[in-house]
């Protein structure tokens, strides 16, 4: 196995400090940027993809076109925001019976889901 580059293992210390739920590929190259890290997008895009390939991470389709990425861990599903696109994890919503379900009635193996529920997050409603 080839060695871990050094961006692609500040960009896991950069999820793991949490300031956010996932990152959009822009907001990764910005916050390494911060923490002094020098890294330009092409660099970051390639870390993020082998991340990717090594399923350190989880690429997150959110209508709205931006791929954002976040830390591969136990399922869950997600909120988000409408007005400031921010993004919460949230249990998962979907009851297994219903998978299964959807599976006999179509024949197919459903391997995974994504369900992103959309709202007005606490700091917006305030405003």
């Amino acid at each position: 196995m080839a060695r871990p580059s050094r961006i692609a293992l500040q960009i896991v210390d950069t999820m793991t400090a949490g300031a956010r739920h996932a990152w959009t590929l822009e907001q990764l190259a910005t916050d390494l940027h911060q923490r002094g890290v020098a890294a330009d997008f092409s660099s970051v895009y390639r870390a993020v993809e082998r991340l990717l390939g090594e399923r350190r991470l989880v690429r997150i389709a959110i209508d709205d076109g931006a791929a954002r990425f976040e830390l591969a861990g136990a399922h869950h599903d997600h909120v988000r925001c409408v007005r400031c696109a921010a993004l919460a994890a949230i249990p998962c919503v979907v009851d297994p019976a219903a998978l299964a379900a959807a599976a006999a009635s179509t024949g197919y193996t459903v391997t995974t889901h994504c369900v992103v529920l959309d709202g007005v997050c606490p700091a917006c409603r305030q405003h």
